[in-house]
C-alpha cells in the first residue's frame, strides 16, 4: 500500500497539470489559427476588390469608348452642319469603326432640321452583321418623349438612360448615351438643336461580364440605377426582376440595404446569402463610371476559404499530436517530483492549521531544498504580516479609508513607535447645548441621537479621506495630510467642514420625524505643523497629533456659533481663492498674544461647489425692552449674573442686550427670559455666545449669538419676535 500512495499522487497531478496545459495549448493555437486566418482573409479580402475593381475597369472602358463617340459628333455638329444625306453617312462611317456601338442617331428639335419636319431623327444600326440605316420619329413612335432624348435637353448634360427594349428603332434591349448639342442663333445665344446618341447592346454587355472568372461557382451582375438586372447568369432576370423584388421576396432586410448602397453608386464588400442559392457569398460591389449603373460581384465563401479550412484542418491535427506528447511528457516529469512533494504536502497541513512558526528541514535535492528553504520563509513573512496587519487594523481600522490602511500594510515603519512633523489641517466639531437639549431624553434615546448625528459626520469625514483622531461625546477631532501625503488637505479639510454642516439638515429632519431635538453643530478649522504618528506603548498605541495647532483649534471650534464653519488665517491664507467669504472675527485667545483672525466660511468653489443656507437673523426691535436674566459662564460655571440685562433686539438666532457693564468679548452666557409674571423660571434657558460689545450712555450694548435654545425657550422667543412685529391693541 505504501508504495502505490505516490503514484496515486502522480496521477492526481498529472490529470490536473493536462488538462491545464491542454487549455493553455488548445489557446495558443486558437489565437494562431485567428491570426493566421486574419492574414489570409486580408489577402483573400484584397483579391476579391482586386477582381470586382478590375472588372468594373473592363466595363468602364467599354462605356467610355461608347460615351466619346457622341461627344465627338455633337462638338461636329456644333461647328459644321452637314446635309441630310451626309448625315447619314457620318453615322454610317462613324459606327463601322467603333464595334462596341450598336447604333447612333441624331434626334432634331420638331422643324429644327432645315425642314419642315417634325420627326426628323437618322439612325443607323447593326443588322445581321450590315449597317441598316432609318429615320425614326412617328406618331407610333414619338421620340420627343423618350427618356434618352428628354433628359438630356432638359438637363443639358449627356445621359445614359435605363435598359429598354428599343421597339422601332434597334428592336433589342438596349441602353442609350445621350449627348445633346446646340447652335446660335443670330443673337449668339445658344439653342438646343437636338441630341447626338451612341445605342451600346446589353448583349454585348453581358459578354462583357460572363467572361469574368470567379472561382468555380462565383458570378458578376450589373444593375440599373432602380435596382433592375442589366445583366445576370439567369437570363430571366434580366429587364424582368429587380434587385430590391428579390430582397422583399425573399425577405431579406439586409440585401435591401446593400441594394440601396449600390444604386447611391458606394463601394464596399459584405458578407451575405447567395441571391440565389443558400449560402453565404462574399459581395463586392462598384459604380460604373457615370452611367448610375453598379456592379456586383459574388464570392462564394466555401471557394474563398478553401485553403484556410485546409489549414485549419492541418493546424488541429498537429494540436492533437502536440497534447499527446505533452501528455507523456507531463506524466514522466510529474513521476519524478511527487514523491518529495508528498512530505511537503504534509508540512503544510499543520501550517493550515495556523502554526507558522513550523518549520521543515532544508535537505534533499535542490530544488526540493529551495522550495523548503521558500516554504519556511512563508512562515516567517506570515508570522510577520498578520502581526502588522493585526496592529494597523487595531490602530487605523476604524478611523481611517481602507485606501489607506493598504497603504500602511505595506510600509515597512508603520509599527514603529514615534512620530515625525508634518504639516495637516485639523478639524474640530462640536454640538451646541447638546447636554441641555438632551437633559429630558432617556439614555437610550441619546445614544440613538447621538450615534445618527455621528454615523453621519464620520461616513463625509471618511469620504474626504480624514483620520478620525478622537471622538469625544458629541465632539469629534479629525485631521488631514497624514499618514498619507495630501497636498490639497487644506481645502480638503474646509469642503469637509461645509459638507458636514450642509448634512446636519438631513439629520435633523430625521430627528423631527422621530421626536428628538433639533441639532446645531460649530466647526473650527486650523492648520499648522504638529508631530503625527504612533503614541502609547507596545500593548496599546494610538496614531495621533499633538502640538499647539490643536489646542488652538479646540480654541476656534468653541468661537464657532451654530451652523458656522470659522478657519485660521494660515488655513484661509491657502484656500482663498477657492472660498465664499462671511464676516471676519477679531478676537482675543488665552495664550496668545494681540488680536487673532478668524474667518466664517459660507461656501467653496472650485470642484466642489459647495455652499451654506443664508442665515434668517434679521434683529427686530422689540416695542419696548424687555428685562432679563444674563448669567456669565466659565468652564460651564457660572461666575456672575447680571439683573440689570435688557432685550432690546431679538431674532431667533441672535440679540441685543443693554446693561451697565460686566460682559467680555467671546465668553458664553445663559439667558433667562421672564414669564407672563415677570419671574425668571430655571427653564426655558438660552446659551449664547457674546459676539460683540458697543459703549453707550448707560452702560454697554451686546450682541449675543444662541448656541442653544430649548424648544420652550424658541417657543418664548417666537411670541416675543411675534408680539413685536404688531402694536399693542392698547
Amino acid at each position: 500500500m505504501v508504495s502505490v500512495k505516490p503514484l496515486r499522487l502522480c496521477t492526481r497531478l498529472s490529470l490536473s497539470i493536462i488538462p491545464v496545459a491542454a487549455f493553455v495549448y488548445l489557446a495558443a493555437l486558437a489565437y494562431n489559427h485567428h491570426l493566421s486566418r486574419q492574414a489570409l482573409l486580408q489577402d483573400l479580402i484584397q483579391d476579391a476588390r482586386n477582381i470586382s475593381q478590375g472588372t468594373a475597369e473592363k466595363i468602364a472602358r467599354v462605356l467610355q469608348g461608347v460615351e466619346k463617340v457622341p461627344r465627338s459628333l455633337a462638338v461636329f455638329l456644333e461647328e459644321d452642319f452637314p446635309m441630310s444625306g451626309d448625315l447619314s453617312r457620318l453615322l454610317s462611317g462613324t459606327l463601322a469603326e467603333n464595334p462596341e456601338i450598336f447604333g447612333m442617331a441624331v434626334a432634331f428639335e420638331p422643324y429644327s432640321s432645315g425642314s419642315a419636319r417634325l420627326y426628323y431623327a437618322p439612325y443607323v444600326h447593326r443588322r445581321d452583321d450590315r449597317l441598316k440605316s432609318t429615320i425614326l420619329g412617328s406618331p407610333q413612335y414619338h421620340y420627343f418623349s423618350m427618356e434618352w432624348y428628354r433628359i438630356p435637353r432638359e438637363t443639358g448634360r449627356p445621359h445614359w438612360s435605363k435598359p429598354y427594349f428599343d421597339e422601332g428603332g434597334g428592336d433589342i434591349i438596349m441602353s442609350t448615351y445621350s449627348v445633346p448639342f446646340y447652335h446660335k442663333d443670330k443673337g449668339g445665344k445658344r439653342v438646343f438643336k437636338g441630341v447626338v446618341t451612341a445605342d451600346l447592346s446589353l448583349m454585348g454587355l453581358m459578354e462583357v461580364v460572363s467572361r469574368v472568372k470567379i472561382y468555380q461557382s462565383g458570378y458578376a451582375f450589373v444593375i440599373s440605377q432602380d435596382g433592375t438586372f442589366v445583366t445576370f447568369p439567369d437570363k430571366s432576370y434580366i429587364m424582368r426582376e429587380s434587385i430590391f423584388r428579390l430582397a422583399a421576396a425573399q425577405n431579406r432586410p439586409g440585401l435591401q440595404e446593400v441594394a440601396g448602397r449600390m444604386i447611391k453608386g458606394e463601394q464596399d464588400l459584405v458578407v451575405l446569402r447567395d441571391l440565389v442559392a443558400d449560402r453565404r457569398v462574399w459581395l463586392a460591389f462598384t459604380p460604373l463610371g457615370s452611367t448610375g449603373w453598379s456592379l456586383g460581384v459574388v464570392f462564394p465563401e466555401d471557394e474563398l476559404l478553401a485553403d484556410l479550412i485546409k489549414l485549419s484542418h492541418k493546424l488541429l491535427l498537429m494540436g492533437l499530436a502536440g497534447l499527446v506528447l505533452l501528455g507523456v511528457v507531463l506524466i514522466g516529469l510529474s513521476r519524478t517530483i511527487t514523491r518529495p512533494l508528498s512530505q511537503l504536502a504534509q508540512s503544510t497541513a499543520i501550517v493550515a492549521r495556523g502554526d507558522f512558526s513550523f518549520r521543515i528541514p532544508e535537505t534533499g535535492a535542490r530544488e526540493i531544498a529551495q522550495l523548503a528553504g521558500s516554504f519556511n520563509r512563508m512562515g516567517e513573512e506570515l508570522l510577520n504580516y498578520i502581526a502588522k496587519r493585526d496592529f494597523i487594523r487595531d490602530t487605523f481600522g476604524r478611523y481611517v479609508t481602507q485606501e489607506v490602511v493598504k497603504k500602511l500594510l505595506e510600509d515597512e515603519g508603520a509599527l514603529a513607535l514615534g512620530g515625525e512633523a508634518r504639516e495637516v489641517t485639523i478639524l474640530m466639531s462640536d454640538l451646541r447645548g447638546f447636554t441641555a437639549l438632551t437633559a429630558d431624553l432617556s439614555p437610550e434615546r441619546i445614544i440613538s441621537l447621538l450615534n445618527r448625528y455621528l454615523g453621519k459626520m464620520i461616513e463625509i469625514l471618511m469620504d474626504f479621506q480624514a483620520v478620525i483622531d478622537e471622538i469625544q461625546g458629541d465632539g469629534l477631532l479629525a485631521f488631514f495630510g497624514a499618514p498619507s501625503h495630501q497636498p490639497d488637505h487644506h481645502v480638503r479639510a474646509v469642503a469637509c467642514a461645509l459638507t458636514m454642516q450642509l448634512a446636519m439638515e438631513e439629520v435633523n429632519a430625521a430627528n423631527i420625524r422621530d421626536g428628538f431635538p433639533p441639532l446645531e453643530m460649530g466647526i473650527g478649522v486650523s492648520s499648522g505643523t504638529v508631530v503625527v504618528g504612533n503614541i502609547g506603548s507596545e500593548r496599546r498605541t494610538k496614531y495621533s497629533v499633538v502640538g499647539s495647532p490643536v489646542n488652538f483649534t479646540s480654541r476656534i471650534e468653541a468661537l464657532a456659533t451654530p451652523g458656522q464653519v470659522l478657519i485660521s488665517r494660515d488655513t484661509f491664507q491657502r484656500v482663498q481663492e477657492w472660498v465664499e467669504l462671511g464676516e471676519v472675527l477679531e478676537v482675543d485667545m488665552k495664550g496668545i498674544p494681540g488680536r487673532v483672525s478668524l474667518y466664517e466660511i459660507r461656501g467653496l468653489k472650485g470642484p466642489y461647489q459647495l455652499r451654506l443656507s443664508p442665515r434668517r437673523q434679521t434683529l427686530v426691535p422689540l416695542l419696548k425692552p424687555l428685562p432679563v436674566r444674563l448669567d456669565r459662564l466659565q468652564d460651564k460655571v457660572v461666575v456672575m449674573t447680571l439683573s440689570d440685562a435688557r432685550l432690546t433686539h431679538l431674532s431667533e438666532t441672535a440679540a441685543l442686550v443693554a446693561s451697565s457693564g460686566g460682559l467680555v468679548e467671546w465668553e458664553d452666557v445663559r439667558l433667562f427670559l421672564p414669564d407672563s409674571g415677570g419671574v425668571f423660571p430655571t427653564a426655558p434657558r438660552i446659551y449664547a455666545k457674546v459676539t460683540a460689545l458697543k459703549g453707550t450712555e448707560t452702560g454697554i450694548q451686546a450682541e449675543l449669538r444662541f448656541t442653544s435654545v430649548s424648544p420652550a425657550a424658541r417657543e418664548a422667543l417666537q411670541k416675543i419676535l411675534r408680539d413685536s412685529e404688531r402694536p399693542d391693541s392698547d
